[in-house]
């Protein structure tokens, strides 16, 4: 078992600690190193799926065919690869709220 324990978080929340099995013995702390990173990889994998399944609508369809179901799947991620890449030449835009119109 490999402890890691996180000294601070940038949410500020209560770092707590993570335990992650490997099998072997006698780890190295190039060995740990790696597996942290690893986790982190999976981690964040782990999250674009949920993202991609809530925010983008992944699983919203309800497709017929896993042919279907492929094209769905390249579309939500050629979309979120073309929102990605676009994220910077928006960043700085600011549109003024729309005014309210009243009923007369």
């Amino acid at each position: 078992m490999i402890r890691l324990e996180v000294s601070y978080l940038p949410s500020g929340a209560e770092p707590k600690p993570v335990w992650l099995w490997w099998s072997k013995t006698g780890a190295t702390a190039a060995d740990i190193d790696q597996w942290w990173q690893a986790f982190l990889r999976r981690f964040d994998v782990e999250h674009t799926f949920r993202m991609m399944k809530q925010t983008l609508g992944w699983t919203a369809p309800r497709l017929r065919s896993p042919e279907a179901a492929d094209r769905w799947t390249w579309l939500v991620i050629a979309a979120h690869t073309q929102l990605r890449l676009a994220r910077p030449l928006v960043q700085d835009l600011r549109h003024p709220l729309p005014r309210l119109r009243l009923p007369a």
